[in-house]
């Protein structure tokens, strides 16, 4: 699960530290003193012994390329104060581990893998749920809703198009930013052991935040729909209602229920424009 993102990562943390090497002017010597080290993490070849890359006393030395601004200061410091330069370089290695991040795009690539879950699953099934926010697509969902009244309310051909605009409104407008805060208040401080061991935990604790809120507006309309959805079934077995679909005449009651659906239908679309008027103020009402 998220194989690739994870891969494209270090691509990235690759390419990041070839440039550091490439800025600095440096020889895989002048990095670590075991330059054949220093080639196996360029080509992202791991083994038994650095299942995770980068083993632990490598970390300083590397963290120290993203450090200096030029090759001298670089190798002053390395060649003659080791001791120094590294306890300078400290233990947190955010700059070197998570600097080189294409946020958006790693929240992107998220995104999708996780819209492609089947929501019988539960990934899934989480995903979806936080879809349900958007409020036309809310109103559109048919799962918990009378097959019968389905039929008749919901136009099932757009169904998938509004999950793309509920992906886009729920997610990718502003989730990027909160995927970020998510990821290092998981991450910062930690090494790639843990990256590698616990991302979709990142993930998890991101689609915990975008967890559907029971007054939101999705929640309402799912609620409302899925109530008229049952009342609409049930009254429409009765007898003042079978009666006049035989007859070919509308009851009073069949009339009544009718205004009864319309005015529900209505509802619905006035909270669909309360949630856009309400998105005008950038105001997250979750």
């Amino acid at each position: 699960m998220f194989e690739e993102i994870r891969e494209k990562f270090y691509e990235s943390l690759i390419r990041s530290i070839k440039d550091r090497k490439n800025i600095l002017k440096l020889k895989r010597d002048d990095i670590l003193p075991d330059p054949t080290r220093v080639s196996k993490i360029l080509k992202e070849k791991r083994d038994a012994h650095y299942p995770h890359l980068i083993g632990k006393s490598e970390y300083p030395r590397l963290k120290y390329l993203f450090l200096c601004e030029d090759h001298d200061s670089y190798m002053n410091d390395i060649e003659f104060h080791p001791e120094e330069a590294i306890k300078k370089s400290g233990n947190n290695y955010d700059i070197m581990l998570w600097g080189h991040i294409n946020w958006d795009e790693m929240f992107q690539n998220v995104i999708t893998e996780l819209s492609e879950f089947d929501i019988s699953e539960e990934w899934g099934g989480i995903f979806e749920e936080t879809l349900v926010d958007y409020v036309p697509y809310a109103a559109v969902k048919t799962e918990k809703l009378d097959a019968e009244y389905a039929k008749i309310y919901i136009p099932l051909e757009e169904k998938e198009g509004k999950r793309q605009d509920a992906i886009k409104w729920v997610h990718l407008r502003h989730g990027s930013g909160l995927f970020k805060n998510t990821f290092y208040k998981k991450f910062s401080g930690k090494t790639l052991r843990e990256f590698d061991m616990e991302f979709h935990e990142v993930v998890s604790n991101y689609l915990e935040e975008r967890k559907l809120k029971d007054y939101s507006f999705g929640s309402q309309v799912r609620d409302f729909h899925q109530a008229i959805s049952r009342i609409a079934v049930h009254w429409q077995k009765l007898p003042e209602v079978q009666y006049g679909d035989i007859s070919g005449e509308k009851s009073d009651f069949q009339a009544l229920l009718e205004e009864y659906i319309k005015n529900g239908r209505e509802q619905i679309k006035k909270l669909e424009k309360y949630q856009q008027k309400f998105d005008a103020f950038h105001i997250d009402i979750k």
